[in-house]
């Protein structure tokens, strides 16, 4: 570990951290005495003390429950730090080795994704959800100490669930459902419901739309952030890191909008806008303008106001449906990145058609003022002076992309809402520039959780990118979510392998030790699990004068036949090298007698693959009892 004055800083820092993110006492002191555990970790030592810590709380707030998420910490801890800034990737790398060695129970899960989870669980609709990921948010900001407390972030997630649900009249979910699902007894789920009722206020809960759906669509009524009251003297009242006066999770419950929510409000925006626009054009046939009716004539007014802007200085300013002007580029930069700037989320927060919203937008993009930028089929508008188009893209794009997958594959509704879930757990701590590559493997993910046979091909066809990004992500996504995705060994892939292609007992065995024996250079590529098990079963039966068919192989292990191809060649050259290297007995290696003394190499016309062969034909030509060192090989190999 890093000298002691080092994490004296550190703790200081992560002291400051859990001050600026309002995270209660007993959270900071149970993160403090488990960083201070870290001393005895061996394998953290060459680990930046920051980093450490700062995952140390990540993982403690997750398990009190607090809607505190890596980029918040992250971001908070980062300006701390002057000279290297915390990514929340190197956080999220340290959670595997700090939960093996200090007190969790696994990986704590995210709690809105505890609260989706459950939600679905209990058949409750989404808009449920989003009211109750709002409740926990309010109340964190409200009493944090309120939700550490519990014993639980489950019973939490529960509870907040049943208020969500009797604010919004589902009488029929009792505590009983709660407890039943949950595991936990009746009276805790009433008293703790009882509690977060008292802490946010019966009238507020009663009276503000934000906590009530919409009776015909099913969205919460306001999309607007909690409001917050600076002079309130409330000591529990904290600021983001960025200084304004709210929850520092506010920023994910924006995420939690669903885009039917924004498609419905767009929606009904455009019909009202429609219809004033058709009245207005019936009023402009009148031959006395004045005799129209006064909302007709608002309309014309409007109308006229916006041909004014268009003419004007500020060609990209838009009419609202309110009567304002507002700038689109300042609209995109106030959305991004707390809210996704799709067309439909723009058109909703103008409350303008979303016609009318596309219009301006690609008039901004056009100008230089905005970027577009598409994650699948969604299209996002980015404010103009970011330096690069690679936004980590927000949980909407990624949920769109999941419910799109799901359509066209005509998979289950439990099987989608399972995708989101681990969308939702996920998407805070993962960089996400494909959105449907990210879905992909939240679908793959969520079918083989729940044991549901669907091809890694044809999720790949339906999202349009190779099937190889698909497993890339899968090793992501398995790296940070709670729960365990089945994974296939290269072995156990290529056993399935030989048995469809009804390969010899000897091909099967030479491939299976060829993976065995197989050492990757620093300059191969993270082949996946299908890929080496189809490029070692490919190596052993062309060796072998038992050629398969490279397309047919791709078929069946799902891998693309250009990489099946190239992880073969990966393979020959490790076995060649450690021939050279001494590592390999020539003969206790049957492989050699077939492919170094005939004309069989010939087959692999990848240059480092004869560079490589043409080594060990030298080398075992009278001096295989010389081991060649590393750096010698690497001089062969160059000339």
């Amino acid at each position: 570990m890093s000298s002691t004055p080092e994490r004296d800083n550190t703790e200081q820092q992560l002291a400051r951290v859990c001050e600026a993110l309002g995270i209660p006492e007993s959270t900071a002191r149970s993160a403090r005495e488990r960083f201070d555990g870290v001393r005895s970790v061996t394998v953290l030592e060459d680990k930046r003390n920051a980093a450490i810590g700062a995952a140390v709380l990540s993982l403690t707030t997750r398990e009190d429950g607090l809607p505190i998420t890596v980029a918040n910490i992250a971001d908070t801890w980062s300006k701390t730090l002057s000279d290297q800034p915390l990514d929340p990737d190197e956080i999220t790398s340290l959670f595997g080795v700090l939960t093996a060695n200090l007190d969790f129970q696994g990986t704590p899960p995210q709690p809105r994704a505890l609260i989706e989870r459950f939600g679905t669980d209990l058949g409750l609709p989404d808009g449920i959800i989003v009211v109750a990921n709002r409740i926990l948010v309010d109340v964190f900001t409200q009493d944090p100490e309120m939700i550490a407390e519990g014993t639980s972030p489950d019973g939490i997630a529960g509870s907040i669930l049943y208020l969500a649900a009797k604010l919004n009249g589902y009488d029929d979910l009792t505590e009983s459902d709660i407890s039943d699902t949950l595991g936990t007894g009746q009276f805790t789920v009433q008293n703790r419901s009882k509690k977060l009722r008292d802490a946010l206020g019966k009238e507020r809960l009663a009276n503000d739309d934000r906590y009530h759906l919409h009776p015909e669509t099913g969205v919460p009524k306001s999309n607007e952030p909690a409001p917050s009251d600076p002079g309130s003297g409330d000591p529990n009242a904290k600021a983001r890191p960025d200084g304004s006066a709210d929850s520092p999770a506010a920023t994910d419950e924006d995420a939690d909008e669903s885009t039917t929510a924004a498609d419905d409000q767009a929606s009904d925006s455009q019909t009202e806008t429609e219809a004033g626009a058709d009245e207005a054009e019936d009023a402009d046939s009148e031959d006395d303008p004045a005799a129209a009716p006064e909302d007709e004539q608002d309309d014309a007014t409007a109308a006229d106001d916006d041909e004014s802007a268009a003419d004007g200085d500020d060609a990209d300013a838009v009419v609202t449906g309110d009567g304002e002007f507002r700038d689109i580029e300042a609209v995109v930069q106030s959305l991004f990145p707390d809210e996704l700037p799709t067309t439909e989320h723009v058109a909703a927060e103008l409350d303008v058609p979303i016609a009318t919203a596309q219009s301006a937008l690609e008039s901004a993009a056009a100008d230089g003022d905005i970027d577009q930028k598409e994650a699948g089929s969604t299209v996002v508008w980015l404010p103009g002076d970011r330096s690069h188009l690679t936004p980590d893209l927000t949980e909407d794009a990624v949920q769109n992309e999941v419910d799109e997958l799901a359509e066209e594959l005509d998979l289950s509704a439990s099987l989608r809402v399972f995708a989101r879930g681990l969308v939702s757990d996920a998407v805070d701590t993962l960089s996400v520039e494909d959105a449907n590559e990210m879905a992909g493997a939240a679908v793959q993910a969520a079918s083989r959780i729940q044991d549901v046979d669907v091809e890694a091909a044809d999720i790949a066809a339906a999202g349009e990118f190779e099937v190889r990004m698909l497993h890339t992500w899968l090793d992501r996504l398995a790296e940070t979510v709670a729960v365990e995705i089945p994974r296939s060994s290269p072995e156990s892939l290529a056993e399935e392998i030989a048995a469809s292609l009804d390969l010899d007992e000897t091909v099967r065995e030479e491939g299976l030790r060829a993976l065995e024996q197989y050492e990757p250079r620093d300059d191969d590529l993270e082949y996946t699990a299908s890929e080496l098990a189809a490029g070692g079963m490919f190596f052993a039966a062309t060796v072998g004068g038992a050629p398969v068919d490279l397309d047919e192989l791709g078929s069946v292990s799902g891998a693309d036949p250009e990489y099946i191809e190239d992880a073969m060649n990966s393979i020959l050259v490790s076995l060649c090298l450690a021939l050279v290297r001494g590592e390999l007995a020539y003969e206790e290696t049957p492989w050699t007698g077939d492919l170094l003394e005939s004309d069989l190499s010939q087959d692999f016309g990848d240059i480092e693959v004869e560079k490589a062969i043409a080594l060990a034909k030298t080398h075992v030509a009278g001096r295989e009892s010389q081991a060649v060192d590393e750096a010698t090989i690497d001089v062969l190999l160059q000339e």
